[in-house]
């Protein structure tokens, strides 16, 4: 079965993306002494949370009943944090857009 193959490995997508993002969003609260950022990395370190009792669950059946993720919350999940790391990477256009003539 196709999610037995691609579930650890989705947990363990999961997991290192939170943690990479908790890193990313706790260098932001240091740097800009901004709260918001404390939540958006409390925030991720719960994702991070879910992805490692995902893992846990996978990799030692029965140790944590109901971790299993399944594969379309753990890809929702990636699609979050992915879009967790665009928001602090893209660039931002404060200027707006010039009035024509």
């Amino acid at each position: 079965m196709v999610t037995n193959e691609i579930g650890p490995i989705l947990d363990a997508t999961v997991l290192a993306l939170a943690v990479l993002l908790v890193f990313v969003a706790a260098l932001a609260t240091a740097r800009y002494r901004d709260l918001r950022f404390a939540f958006v990395a409390a925030a991720l370190s719960a994702l991070g949370a879910i992805g490692a009792v995902g893992l846990i669950g996978l990799l030692s059946p029965g140790a944590v009943p109901g971790s299993d993720l399944g594969t379309t919350a753990a890809l929702v999940l990636i699609g979050a944090e992915v879009l967790f790391y665009l928001s602090f990477v893209v660039a931002r256009n404060w200027k707006g857009v010039p009035p024509s003539s």
